[in-house]
């Protein structure tokens, strides 16, 4: 027996037999798909099947029917008068989670130069262990619009196919059914894109994350993400949508007052930042920069405005603060950081910086010009340091934190950039002493000294100065590195030569 259907949109169907039937055989005039639908075994109302269409109690399903004349052609099992009746709706369409809120963040990261992006999502919180995801990406044109569901995409993306291979190698080309240009592709870590089409469909099985190729850049691309219910017969719903415009990452804007913490380089050039001057009552007459490179290694900074080098400053190796005269509110600069020479480039990898139009950092305290830790005596079981008081009029203490250098290592394991709380200071594997108090009530121009006791004769250490607001984050001295000495005769009597 034969029945017509005609569907004016792309959607769910469902097809209901009074009396059982041996087999199904449906073709699409639309999409030229020719398909036989195979009874599933054990298959019950609430249960779910593979990837491709399947038949439980009487009953066809597709999880999505293109637009178009159907042409179903039925074999009965026994003679008698059979109904069909044809319903444009999943089986599940009443799952009880379907119209509930969902907010899921799409997240990007675009690599221009490399033609890809890179696309993250939560994972869905609605039965996530059965949850697949099919990611539709749509470059924007002046014919692209939004996707109400799933199948409207299918269809969509089923014509694109059509079209592209009528025009290569016939009407007879391409996959059989939208199952195999769709469902049935297996999902890869990445995904090239054909440039020559706008749409496509990308599914990725239970996995949250994809890398897309061949992308165009200065284009703009909606990425649609639909989640596929795996245990209820493939059952679609939309989770989230978002615009991405894929062009050249731009520069990380830097905040007034906060302490930032910033790559130099990478895989894909030199990183550049900006920052706007800020309009201020009365307004700003200079800029100051506080520059802390984490690793201690030599960097240079250039200062553009208008792709002209403003300023230049090299050979920082250490916390050192810049300050830039000249300035109007409203003005933009870039930064860039690089390494000194070609020697510092496994080394100089991230720095710590600050802007302020201000005399003084909010939350930092002030370092004094020379932040040099002299040794000023060092025995075989204890050191004696000193530093050049902060010139900070506001309430000041200093901590002292000591970190045992690894036996034969030649490499500087100073870190300006550590986290110099006391709780993660102590968590330390190489942690030794720490000691604070507060600074002492005398000239700014004075020297603060620190005894450290209880030292391992033959040692050696790693010595931080740290200068400390009430509220705020500590800013590192210079480091210090002193070696104990290991044959002592007399350790009250015998001192060694200070060192230089």
């Amino acid at each position: 027996m034969r029945f017509v259907l005609k569907l004016n949109n792309s959607t769910p169907l469902t097809i209901l037999f009074s009396l059982p039937v041996a087999r199904q055989l449906y073709y699409n005039q639309t999409a030229n798909v020719l398909r036989l639908a195979s009874p599933a075994k054990g298959l019950g109302p609430g249960s779910g099947s593979g990837s491709g269409p399947g038949i439980a109690m009487g009953r066809l399903t597709l999880p999505c029917a293109l637009r178009g004349q159907y042409d179903l052609f039925v074999q009965a099992r026994q003679g008698g008068a059979l109904k069909v009746e044809a319903q444009a709706k999943h089986p599940h369409h009443t799952w009880p989670l379907l119209n509930h809120t969902h907010r899921i963040a799409i997240r990007t990261q675009n690599r221009v130069r490399k033609r890809q992006l890179i696309v993250k999502w939560e994972r869905s919180k609605f039965d996530y262990h059965a949850m697949h995801y099919c990611l539709v990406v749509q470059r924007i044109s002046s014919s692209s619009n939004d996707f109400a569901s799933f199948c409207e995409a299918i269809y969509a993306y089923t014509r694109q196919q059509q079209t592209h291979s009528r025009t290569s190698a016939g009407p007879c080309s391409g996959a059989n059914s939208i199952f195999d240009l769709v469902w049935s592709r297996p999902p890869k870590r990445a995904r090239h894109l054909n440039p020559r089409h706008n749409l496509h469909i990308v599914c990725t099985g239970a996995r949250t994350q994809q890398q897309l190729r061949g992308l165009q850049p200065n284009s703009s691309y909606k990425l649609q993400l639909f989640g596929v219910h795996q245990r209820l017969q493939n059952l679609t719903l939309p989770l989230a949508s978002v615009q991405v415009h894929f062009n050249r990452t731009h520069p990380t804007a830097l905040r007034e007052q906060a302490l930032s913490l910033l790559k130099i380089g990478g895989l894909h050039g030199v990183q550049v930042y900006s920052f706007k001057v800020p309009a201020t009552t009365p307004p700003p007459r200079f800029m100051r920069y506080l520059l802390l490179p984490c690793a201690g290694s030599e960097i240079r900074v250039k200062l553009l405005r208008h792709h002209e080098v403003v300023a230049k400053v090299g050979n920082i190796y250490l916390p050192t603060y810049i300050k830039q005269e000249g300035i109007k509110p409203g003005q933009r600069y870039l930064m860039r950081f690089e390494p000194n020479n070609e020697d510092e480039a496994l080394r100089a990898q991230k720095v710590r910086l600050a802007l302020s139009s201000e005399r003084l950092f909010r939350d930092l305290p002030e370092l004094p010009e020379n932040i040099t830790v002299f040794d000023v005596r060092t025995r075989c079981t204890s050191t004696t340091i000193a530093w050049n008081s902060s010139p900070d009029e506001r309430a000041l203490s200093y901590c002292v934190i000591v970190f045992n250098l690894p036996q034969r290592s030649g490499m500087d394991s100073t870190n300006y950039c550590m986290d110099f709380a006391a709780l993660r200071i102590t968590q330390h594997k190489n942690f030794k002493y720490i000691r604070c108090r507060e600074k002492l009530p005398s000239a700014s121009d004075k020297l603060e000294m620190e005894t450290i006791m209880s030292l391992t004769p033959g040692d050696s250490y790693l010595i931080y100065v740290t200068a400390n607001l009430s509220m705020g984050k500590p800013l590192p001295y210079q480091t210090l590195t002193v070696h104990m000495g290991s044959q002592c005769v007399d350790l009250e009597s015998q001192e060694q030569p200070e060192y230089y």
